[in-house]
C-alpha cells in the first residue's frame, strides 16, 4: 500500500497485546488511541466466539431456529452457505471449522460445493484453479491485448459503455461511467476488488472467487489498466479463507508467467457488514474504523489515501472478458446475471441467467413451484419479501434485485422468525456513526418481536431510518414492510 496499513499489522500480531497494539500504531503512524478503537471495533480483535456456532441466515431461521440453536453454543453472521443451510461451525484454538460431511473442514479448505453452480458464461464446466486451466478456456487473451498495447484503455472503455453492464453489488451503478471517472483523475489511482460479502443469502461472488479466480482477476487487471491504476487491491471477506489463499496463489502465478503488469495484492476485510459500502470499505483499509464517509466527493474523485479510486464488484469484473470474447451487443443479447437461490427448493444454488427472467421461471430452475411457496426474500436484508412470480429479474423494476439473492419460503415457515432474524442482524452491524440508524433498527428489533402491524408507526420508522448515512439504514425497513404487504395480499 501507500503507506502500512493498521489491519495487516494488527492480524499479523494475533493474539494482540498493548506492546503488540503499539508497534503496530508505530509502524502504521497512527496515534494508539487510534489503534486501540480498530482493536475494539473490529470483531476478531476483540476475540471471536469459541465453541460449536450456528449460522444465522435467512434459510435457517425458516427451518426451526430455536431448536437449530439449542445445539449450538453461540451463532454466527451469514457466510453465504445458505444453499447449505442449516450449518454449524467449530471455532477452536486450534483454529475454525465447517462442520461438513460427518467431519471438520478447516476455513482454509472449505469451498462451497462446485455442484451448486449452473451456468456456462461466467460460471466454468469446472473449478479452474490454475492459469493452464484458464487459458486453455481462451483466457487471458484480453488482458495480454491490452498489456501489449493491441487493445487500448479506450475501446476496453466503450465496449463496458455499449454493452451497458451496471455494477452487480446491488446498486447497479453504470459500470463505464465510474471507469471513466477514475480514468480522467489524477495518478496515483487505485482500483479495489470488492469482495466482501456479507449479504444474507448471497454467495456468488464467494463461488467465483473460489472456483473462477483467473476469471476475476483478467477483469480486475484489464479495469487496471483501462484507468491507469499504479496498484490493484482485492478486498475480500476474511472468513473466506480458502479464496483468499486461491488468490494469493493465482496472483503467483500471474507474476511468475508475467501476467501481472501492475503490483496486486489480497486484502482481508473487517469482517463486518458494513465493509462492503464503498467508503467504509476505504475506511477500513486505511486503517480506520470502517464507518460510512459523506458523498460527495465519491471515491472516484477521492478514495484510498485521497485518490481517485475505482471501487468494482466481484461479478461486475468478472464480466469484462466475456464482453472482449463476445462483443458488447453479443453480450447484451443475453445478459448474463448470477442468482443465489436458496430455502424451499429441491435445488438450491448459484444459478447464471440472462436478466429480465422471471422470478417463477428462476425458482422453477431450482427445483422450485411459486404456487407452493408462502414468498421469497429478494435482495438479502437489504431486500424485500414478494409473491410477484412475474417480476422480471432486472435492474431498476419496481422492486429491489440487490446482488441478486433469492431465498424461498414454503408453508409452515414462519417469516416473522425470519424478518427477526433480519432486524438482528441489521441491529447488529449498524456501524453507530449516524444517530437514525442504530436507533431506527433497535426499534425495529422490538417492533418485530411484538409483531406490530400498524401502518403509521411504520411509516415513522421509516421516516427514521431514511435519514441514515448509508444504505443500511435507508433500506432496513424495507423487508418489514413488504413483509406486512405480502400478508395484506395473501
Amino acid at each position: 500500500m501507500e503507506r502500512p496499513s493498521l489491519l495487516p499489522l494488527l492480524d499479523a500480531r494475533l493474539p494482540l497485546t498493548e506492546e503488540k497494539v503499539a508497534e503496530a500504531a508505530r509502524l502504521a503512524g497512527v496515534p494508539l488511541a487510534q489503534a486501540w478503537g480498530v482493536v475494539r471495533y473490529y470483531p476478531r480483535y476483540r476475540g471471536l466466539p469459541q465453541g460449536r456456532l450456528l449460522v444465522d441466515d435467512p434459510v435457517a431461521r425458516a427451518r426451526g431456529f430455536a431448536r437449530l440453536r439449542e445445539e449450538a453454543e453461540g451463532t454466527h453472521p451469514p457466510l453465504g452457505l445458505e444453499a447449505l443451510s442449516p450449518v454449524y461451525l467449530r471455532f477452536t484454538p486450534e483454529g475454525r471449522f465447517v462442520e461438513w460431511e460427518g467431519g471438520l473442514v478447516p476455513f482454509t479448505e472449505f469451498r462451497l460445493p462446485f455442484a451448486l453452480g449452473h451456468g456456462e458464461r461466467l460460471l466454468p464446466p469446472e473449478p479452474i484453479l490454475t492459469l493452464g486451466q484458464y487459458r486453455a478456456l481462451g483466457g487471458m487473451e484480453g488482458l495480454k491485448a491490452m498489456a501489449q498495447g493491441l487493445l487500448r484503455p479506450e475501446t476496453l472503455l466503450q465496449a463496458v459503455e455499449e454493452a451497458g453492464l451496471l455494477g452487480r453489488g446491488g446498486a447497479a451503478f453504470p459500470a463505464h461511467v465510474k471507469l471513466r471517472a477514475v480514468a480522467q483523475g489524477q495518478a496515483p489511482k487505485y482500483l479495489v476488488v470488492n469482495a466482501d460479502e456479507s449479504e444474507p443469502g448471497n454467495f456468488k461472488d464467494r463461488f467465483l472467487l473460489e472456483h473462477h479466480p483467473f476469471l476475476v482477476l483478467e477483469g480486475a487487471l484489464l479495469a487496471a489498466l483501462a484507468v491507469g491504476a499504479s496498484h490493484l487491491y482485492l478486498y475480500v471477506r476474511e472468513e473466506f479463507q480458502a479464496a483468499i489463499l486461491g488468490l494469493q496463489r493465482a496472483l503467483s502465478e500471474l507474476e511468475e508467467a508475467g501476467l501481472l503488469p501492475l503490483p496486486a495484492e489480497v486484502f482481508p476485510s473487517g469482517g463486518l457488514y458494513i465493509c462492503g459500502e464503498e467508503t467504509a470499505l476505504l475506511e477500513s483499509m486505511e486503517g480506520k474504523r470502517a464507518e460510512p464517509r459523506l458523498k460527495p466527493p465519491f471515491p472516484v474523485e477521492r478514495g484510498l489515501w485521497g485518490r481517485p479510486t475505482l471501487v468494482q464488484n466481484v461479478e461486475t469484473l468478472a464480466n469484462l472478458p466475456l464482453i472482449l470474447r463476445e462483443g458488447p451487443e453479443a453480450w447484451r443479447r443475453r445478459e448474463p446475471k448470477l442468482f443465489s437461490l436458496s430455502g424451499d427448493v429441491a435445488r438450491p444454488g448459484l444459478y447464471e441467467l440472462p436478466l429480465g427472467t422471471p422470478l417463477g421461471e428462476a425458482l422453477r430452475r431450482a427445483g422450485g413451484e411459486p404456487g407452493t411457496l408462502q414468498a421469497v426474500l429478494l435482495g438479502g436484508a437489504a431486500g424485500v419479501f414478494t409473491r410477484d412470480w412475474d417480476f422480471p429479474l432486472r435492474f431498476r423494476e419496481r422492486r429491489p434485485l440487490g446482488a441478486g439473492a433469492i431465498v424461498a419460503f414454503g408453508p409452515g415457515v414462519d417469516l416473522w422468525e425470519v424478518l427477526l432474524g433480519l432486524a438482528h442482524f441489521l441491529q447488529e452491524e449498524s456501524c453507530g456513526k449516524c444517530f437514525p440508524c442504530p436507533l431506527g433498527t433497535a426499534v425495529q428489533v422490538e417492533m418485530v418481536k411484538r409483531r406490530a402491524k400498524d401502518p403509521g408507526l411504520l411509516a415513522d420508522l421509516a421516516q427514521t431510518l431514511k435519514g441514515s448515512l448509508c444504505g443500511l439504514g435507508q433500506s432496513a425497513y424495507w423487508a418489514y414492510q413488504s413483509l406486512l404487504e405480502v400478508e395484506g395480499a395473501a
